[in-house]
């Protein structure tokens, strides 16, 4: 009697623990910062462009280590991406912005000291940017022709860790991506490799 009785509470505790524990699970985290890229347009004689700009993310979370996250970020070509232009002969200006949106799974490992997340997020990509270099001609080529504005499949494969500050705030330390851009116009295309670096705040959000 006693031995069952001793089962019967470790089981309300156990039961209570983990009722406790879904309760602490935040309902939809939203997170904001800055953002880097570099950007490999996989054009003739242009290599890489190193982008700042920032953006935020938002994530629903299904359960304790499954969400369903979007994300928006948008980038600002430096002026040294059109004085590399013109070096190489191309004519007019590239100086513009370069956004994403995408979204999809994200899985996360849950603390009370650190939270790291992978990710795999899917969407596009706008530039008013790599379209300038469409329309551009210079260095032999004659593939580059287009109107002012880009759009591009993306993709996104990568994770970061979090730092929690407080129930609902969290440091967002480090987020690398491999990120993936698909630019291109009639016979030319190209798949742009990307490196992407993310961090800011996290905030976390009502109880599941």
């Amino acid at each position: 009697m006693r031995k069952s009785s001793c089962l019967a509470v470790g089981l309300i505790l156990f039961i209570g623990a983990i009722a406790a524990a879904a309760q602490s699970l935040p309902e939809v985290e939203v997170s904001g910062g800055y953002s880097y890229m570099n950007f490999h347009p996989k054009l003739p004689s242009l290599t890489s462009e190193n982008l700042n700009g920032g953006g935020g993310a938002l994530v629903y979370n299904v359960n304790s280590w499954f969400g369903f996250k979007v994300e928006l970020m948008d980038y600002e070509f430096a002026s040294g991406w059109s004085t590399t232009l013109h070096e190489l002969g191309y004519v007019g200006s590239a100086s513009a912005n370069l956004f994403t949106y995408q979204f999809g799974p994200q899985i996360k490992w849950r603390s009370h000291k650190l939270q790291p997340f992978v990710e795999s997020l899917y969407g596009g990509a706008h530039s008013k940017g790599f379209g300038s270099v469409l329309k551009a001609r210079g260095d032999g080529s004659n593939i580059l022709t287009g109107n002012g504005t880009s759009n591009a499949f993306a993709m996104d494969v990568g994770g970061g860790i979090d730092l929690p500050l407080s129930k609902t705030v969290q440091i967002r330390l480090a987020e690398v991506d491999y990120q993936v851009t698909r630019f291109g116009y009639k016979n030319y295309s190209a798949n742009q490799n990307n490196f992407k670096y993310f961090g800011g705040i996290n905030f976390t959000l009502g109880e599941k």
